[in-house]
């Protein structure tokens, strides 16, 4: 993971109530591809410079952005000091043809909330997401891409933590990818600085058992599959056994 800086400009809105830049789809319109640029400072020399700013994928219309995205370079302020620093910026992710949404809101809690606000009022139907930054959105990509269900993954990072040493609930753990074949799920669990990270996997099985309760799918209207809904996941798991 790079640093993140807020742009030094106020970038402009990606959610429209139930307007979407682009056609339509299921009485809303499908959003295009959106890029500005805005002026921003490096956090490290102080230099100000332009930079391009991404604020909208569309799988089917763009494929390399979603390629850049996963490559780490979409959104990145590359300064002659040599600095790399991740922009932060809404950015809204959608692949039609797996019906999938994902809204980037890097602005805490307020701007989530607004996100969860504007996905309810546009018609959107599919799977929906959001996020606080880039790297949650990577993550989300890459399980879509792999087919396996975030709100399962969540459960087992839960799992998968308490079992360490230090049961470090709050520790940053990411999927990174899986093996079919030798039945392993591949993670990136980072130091408690987040400084640095290694490599650790799990049995498939395991995933497995807890994408076939389909009790414990997340609701139409819960946005928000992190930690937080993984712990409250596995907490009612684990009462509902007992």
């Amino acid at each position: 993971m790079i640093g993140t800086e807020s742009c030094g400009a106020r970038p402009p809105r990606v959610f429209r109530s139930r307007a979407w830049p682009g056609g339509s789809w299921h009485g809303a319109a499908v959003p295009a591809s959106i890029v500005g640029t805005t002026s921003v400072t490096c956090p490290a020399c102080g230099q100000s410079r332009d930079n391009q700013i991404v604020q909208s994928i569309n799988t089917a219309t763009n494929p390399a952005a979603k390629q850049r995205l996963l490559d780490g370079e979409l959104n990145v302020l590359v300064c002659d000091c040599g600095r790399r620093t991740q922009l932060a910026a809404n950015v809204l992710f959608h692949d039609p043809d797996a019906d999938y949404f994902c809204q980037v809101c890097p602005g805490g809690e307020a701007a989530m909330d607004q996100a969860a606000q504007a996905f309810r009022g546009s018609g959107a139907e599919g799977t929906q997401r959001i996020v606080p930054s880039l790297n949650a959105l990577v993550e989300k990509v890459k399980l879509l891409d792999a087919g396996l269900e975030d709100w399962a993954i969540e459960m087992a990072k839960v799992l998968l933590l308490a079992s360490t040493p230090e049961q470090d609930l709050d520790r940053v753990l990411l999927f990174d990818d899986v093996d079919h074949e030798a039945g392993v799920l591949h993670w990136m669990l980072f130091d408690p600085s987040g400084s640095s990270a290694r490599s650790v996997a799990s049995p498939l099985a395991a995933y497995g058992k807890l994408a076939s309760r389909t009790h414990g799918r997340p609701g139409i209207h819960e946005l928000r599959i992190d930690r937080a809904w993984g712990l409250e996941a596995v907490r009612r798991m684990i009462t509902g056994a007992n």
